[in-house]
């Protein structure tokens, strides 16, 4: 996970997860233009308190925020958020527990996954399926 300072492109209250589309601003003035989906499903975060018109009225088009972001293994402008934060430092949405994540404010690309992370990734689920079929 790494954090991030962000404007909102566009927010999708879907199933079966809400997507979003941010842009960030690396150190160089580049902008960079991200896709991303949320934690958790619609109905869990209507649980939680944050309803479709409560979401849609909070992170409106051209909102700034801090995100948690997981990039996608894959690599690219492409991840999973799991907590958005606005200017004061409050959670919009929270979609999942947030652990160490690092600044990576301005850095160009954000966190980029490397192939050891993808054989690192590739053997954990190796290994989740061995432990299923037992």
């Amino acid at each position: 996970m790494w954090t991030t300072w962000a404007t909102v492109e566009q927010f999708h209250y879907i199933n079966p997860h809400p997507a979003m589309e941010f842009s960030r601003v690396d150190k160089n003035g580049k902008v960079e233009h991200w896709r991303s989906e949320c934690g958790n499903n619609p109905s869990r975060m209507a649980r939680d308190g944050w309803t479709k018109n409560r979401s849609l009225a909070l992170l409106k088009p051209g909102t700034r925020v801090k995100l948690y972001v997981g990039t996608s293994l894959a690599g690219g402008f492409n991840g999973i958020v799991n907590r958005i934060e606005n200017e004061k430092g409050e959670a919009i949405v929270e979609t999942a527990e947030v652990r160490n994540a690092v600044d990576m404010d301005g850095v160009p690309g954000g966190y980029q996954p490397t192939a050891a992370d993808r054989a690192k990734a590739a053997a954990s689920s190796a290994i989740d399926i061995y432990k299923d079929e037992k």
